[in-house]
């Protein structure tokens, strides 16, 4: 894998890849990373876990329930967001109150989003697809949505995309015209803001 030192197999290194051998090859340098390579680490996180919470006593739950618990719950039936959570879990600020036009158009939007759009919408917004366990009140921290200022008064907000800090749950809103305007950006967004820091 690039490490003369790491001999893949047996005489590996007195071996040249060849088409004939090309298959070998990317098995062995798959298991490589993704295993010996990374077998120390990951005992060492293992032990970490341990210490915690003991190993054997994941034993008791399956595998989707594990997923349920670490990862928060998904296609266990679509539940579209309430807005009486969304307005009391969230925070608005720097230019935003729950009496904003703003903020009210944009938990309407959220709360008719089907699980596809809660999906993209979250990974935009922070980092992840899916809600903590206890949904939007377990965000820490939380949602926070401010007023996006621009340098100039003669900007048009509606000629701009919101931008997040996702490592602090922060999303920063135009004050748009109109909730239409707001429901297209925002999809526009997390459609291309996604997995990147454009938008950050």
């Amino acid at each position: 894998p690039g490490y003369p030192n790491i001999e893949l197999r047996k005489g590996g290194k007195d071996l040249a890849v060849s088409l004939d051998n090309l298959g070998d090859y990317i098995n062995l340098v798959g298991h490589w990373m993704l295993v010996e390579g990374v077998s120390t680490q990951m005992e060492s996180l293992r032990d970490g876990f341990n210490s915690v919470f003991p190993i054997a006593s994941l034993q008791m739950f399956f595998p989707d329930e594990l997923d349920q618990i670490f990862c928060g719950s998904e296609g266990r039936g679509f539940a579209p967001w309430d807005f009486r959570v969304l307005m009391d879990s969230c925070k608005p600020d720097h230019g935003y109150n729950f009496e904003s036009p703003a903020i009210i158009n944009l938990f309407q939007i959220l709360s008719e989003y089907n699980q596809e759009e809660q999906r993209a919408f979250l990974q935009f917004v922070t980092g992840c697809p899916r809600l903590p366990v206890g949904s939007f009140k377990a965000l820490s921290p939380p949602l926070t949505i401010v007023k996006k200022t621009f340098d100039t008064p003669e900007v048009a907000p509606d000629d701009y995309l919101p931008s997040v800090m996702t490592c602090a749950n922060y999303l920063k809103l135009p004050d748009y015209t109109s909730r239409e305007i707001m429901k297209e950006k925002l999809r526009l967004a997390a459609a291309e803001g996604q997995y990147c820091f454009h938008l950050s």
